[in-house]
């Protein structure tokens, strides 16, 4: 369950470390909605590289957080 309130992750250099650890908090239920500012292209690669699932959904800037 999340409240109305959402928090903007960016992972950084796509070479880097921080398309992994962004796939592995999206692995936890967070009290908040995380948007992340990354190819999602690139995130589906690194959790399947990780053996992580990874739902991803598009940002819809008027939508209400889910």
């Amino acid at each position: 369950m999340h409240s109305n309130l959402r928090v903007a992750i960016t992972p950084g250099e796509p070479a880097g470390i921080g398309p992994d650890l962004t796939v592995q908090l999206a692995q936890r239920d967070w009290p908040v909605e995380l948007v992340v500012c990354a190819s999602p292209a690139l995130l589906l690669e690194r959790a399947a590289m990780l053996g992580l699932p990874l739902e991803l959904r598009e940002y819809q800037p008027g939508e209400t957080a889910q």
